[in-house]
């Protein structure tokens, strides 16, 4: 019988029972890859529904400037001496800068003195001429009789005339003090100009600007003033002082992020130049237009500084986080566990329960870094798939990220339902 072959039909038949095999096989292979959706990690990552404090900031970089600046300018012309300062100096209130000599207000202050004492003898001689008229005005209406003769009677045109001769001098003696008085203010503004050669801090602060020096010539007509409520730019002054107990700083805000911004708002402000020291401050200004630079349009938002390091100086840079939100007890779930229905573009997150995933609505509130808050649709301690979207692929077309836990992934999300 060991020559007998085996019929052909018998042949084919062997032959299809082992491509019926192999075609099992391969589909116990490949099948459970084509239903599950794969991830970057093993298995899916899940985390609980939890609550916390969020607090939203809105971010702006800017500089320090002082808002309470002084120009100091003296009012007279002259030249430079004993310049006493320099720049960046410290300084109080009442300390020389320097003086300007001016030979010429020391004549001046001669001059006045000259005519106010001429002013005053003329007081003196107009009260005398005033005495004698008022006299002979008094003997004109009391004449007195010679002898044991009766006394004349009052001649009335001689009473007249002296009484005209006692308004005459009384208003002499009006002039003449008038006159007076100027003089003796005449004086006194020649001694102040006189005085104003010596110029000193009208109040204390860093030298900021020094436009003075020894040997320089300064014109007259200037004066000290003083801006508060305001950045300041540029000087006018020989020399400017800045109050650092003023500094604030002022930042550049986008206009997506301004209308979240009102007047009183906390902030904290760091400084390059001094790593780790952050200051406290407040929203005290905010520009009413604003200022487009490449098509990004920014408004300026200035902040006081509750506390002022001693280090810190004018046109520091600075970054400021403002306080516009804060929730004390917020129910949050980590942002990248969000999802989108494409079509309803609803946002839900997948609920785990047991070894299956199901969808839950949800609307949301504050988005502070990685942390979402939610309004409705979940509660604390629930336990929701955190794997973004974006992470997980799905070669089903039925969605990606949920679904059983392990590796059933793609059966779970057909039966939560919804894309992401």
């Amino acid at each position: 019988m060991s020559g007998v072959g085996v019929p052909r039909k018998k042949r084919r038949w062997i032959w299809w029972v082992v491509l019926a095999v192999v075609a099992v096989a391969v589909a116990a292979i490949t099948l459970p890859g084509l239903l599950t959706s794969t991830s970057t990690d093993t298995g899916l990552t899940t985390g609980t529904v939890k609550r916390m404090a969020l607090t939203s900031t809105v971010s702006g970089t800017g500089s320090l400037a002082v808002a309470g600046v002084t120009q100091v300018q003296p009012g007279i012309t002259g030249t430079v001496e004993d310049l006493s300062v320099k720049l960046g100096d410290t300084v109080t209130a009442g300390q020389l800068l320097f003086r300007l000599v001016n030979d010429d207000l020391d004549a001046a202050v001669t001059r006045a003195k000259a005519s106010y004492q001429k002013s005053k003898q003329q007081v003196q001689q107009a009260q005398i001429s005033l005495t004698k008229a008022q006299t002979d005005q008094y003997n004109t209406e009391h004449p007195s009789s010679i002898g044991t003769a009766p006394a004349p009677p009052v001649d009335a045109n001689d009473l007249k005339l002296a009484k005209q001769q006692v308004t005459l001098a009384s208003m002499g003696v009006t002039s003449a003090k008038l006159d007076l008085s100027a003089a003796s203010t005449a004086v006194k503004q020649a001694q102040d100009n006189a005085d104003k050669r010596t110029v000193t801090a009208p109040v204390g602060g860093l030298v900021t600007v020094l436009n003075a020096q020894n040997g320089q010539s300064l014109s007259g007509g200037g004066s000290t003033s003083t801006s508060a409520g305001g950045m300041t730019s540029g000087s006018t002054g020989a020399v400017e002082i800045s109050d650092l107990g003023t500094l604030q700083a002022r930042v550049q805000v986008n206009e997506v992020d301004l209308v979240k911004i009102k007047l009183g708002q906390k902030a904290s402000i760091a400084f390059d130049a001094l790593p780790g020291s952050v200051a406290s401050g407040t929203v005290s200004a905010i520009s009413p237009t604003g200022t487009s630079t490449q098509g990004v349009v920014t408004y300026d938002v200035d902040l006081t500084l509750t506390t002022i390091d001693p280090r810190l100086r004018p046109n520091m840079s600075c970054t400021v986080d403002i306080v516009v939100a804060t929730k004390d007890s917020a129910l949050v779930v980590p942002t990248s566990a969000l999802r989108t229905d494409s079509t309803t573009k609803q946002k839900y997150v997948l609920l785990v329960s047991g070894q299956q995933t199901q969808r839950a609505d949800i609307t949301v509130g504050l988005v502070v870094g990685t942390n979402t808050e939610v309004l409705t649709g979940l509660t604390e301690g629930q336990e929701i798939v955190t794997t973004s979207a974006t992470s997980s692929t799905s070669t089903s077309g039925s969605g990606s990220g949920g679904g059983n836990r392990g590796g059933m992934g793609g059966i779970g999300e057909m039966m939560g339902g919804g894309r992401p």
